[in-house]
């Protein structure tokens, strides 16, 4: 992947963030600081892996690898709202595409970096 793959991740990150926002909002005052709060910390934390990955060359593929295991509980936590009733079926297909191409992006830069790390060795 180009230099510039983190930024693109970030953009993307950042838009479906401020799209979710306002639906954790609306979760019921039982779910607001439970299952929305642990879903909004998973979304944050998911998002500083990306920034050390993208300014921190050591233990990028570590920092990716948890980055894109923070999206995988994201979407599950979206997944349990959904089915709990608290997220419409439609913006929930939406989102989960969202995370899921975000998934592939942050996939694609591991191939990359292990890919790079691997050609570094062998030089």
């Amino acid at each position: 992947m180009a230099k510039s793959q983190g930024p693109q991740i970030l953009q993307k990150i950042e838009s479906l963030y401020i799209e979710i926002l306002p639906i954790l909002k609306k979760y019921p005052k039982a779910e607001k600081y439970t299952l929305a709060e642990k879903t909004e910390k998973f979304f944050l934390e998911a998002i500083e892996e990306i920034y050390w990955s993208t300014y921190n060359r050591i233990d990028r593929s570590i920092h990716l690898s948890n980055a894109r295991i923070k999206f995988q509980m994201v979407g599950f936590h979206l997944r349990v709202a959904r089915r709990m009733g608290f997220v419409s079926e439609g913006l929930y297909e939406k989102i989960s595409i969202e995370i899921v191409e975000i998934g592939k992006m942050i996939s694609g830069w591991i191939k990359s970096v292990d890919r790079d790390e691997n050609r570094a060795e062998n030089v």
